[in-house]
């Protein structure tokens, strides 16, 4: 199973998309440290998967990430209503949790967003399977805020380093 991959020094290298990536998830900690919020985990994924080979695809890509969470979120919000209603039962989970998964991909698939069913789901997932007690709702939103946070980061990284690429090619032209 295994054997088609083996490890090449030489594809061994920091390439673009990679540095961006650093640096995004080096930025969503340290907004977050800065502001004094904890778990950078949804900012940060979303933040190197918003990453793409330039700004308008990182664009187009993070407001279809942000369309398929928020979608998410409102199934999310349904979810720990309905989980508040019934007492946190582990079968409003073992039932509603799947159903969430099923209402997300299928509403983004209806409003022509294929490319945020991943994201959405994971993110629905991650928020569902490990919500910590107390304001599960409240939980939610800020979850989905966190995918705002990481879209808006990775598109300014993008666009700056975009921006210095475009500018050290003019520098090297006009010389």
């Amino acid at each position: 199973m295994f054997k088609n991959y083996h490890f090449d020094p030489k594809k061994f290298k920091l390439g673009m998309r990679t540095l961006k990536s650093g640096i995004a998830v080096f930025l969503v900690i340290l907004l977050f440290k800065l502001i004094g919020w904890q778990g950078t985990n949804i900012a940060a994924l979303t933040a190197v998967f918003s990453l793409r080979e330039d700004f308008d695809r990182s664009v187009h890509f993070g407001a279809s990430r942000i369309l398929g969470n928020s979608i998410g979120g409102f199934f999310l919000v349904l979810f720990f209503m309905a989980s508040q209603f019934f007492h946190g039962h582990f079968l409003v989970t073992l039932i509603l949790v799947p159903i969430g998964v099923m209402l997300t991909i299928m509403t983004n698939v209806a409003m022509g967003n294929k490319a945020g069913i991943i994201g959405a789901s994971a993110a629905m997932l991650i928020i569902t399977l490990s919500t910590p007690s107390g304001g599960p709702v409240l939980y939610a939103i800020i979850r989905v805020f966190e995918t705002f946070v990481g879209v808006f980061i990775a598109i300014l990284v993008n666009y700056d380093l975009d921006n210095l690429k475009i500018g050290q090619k003019n520098k090297r032209k006009s010389e």
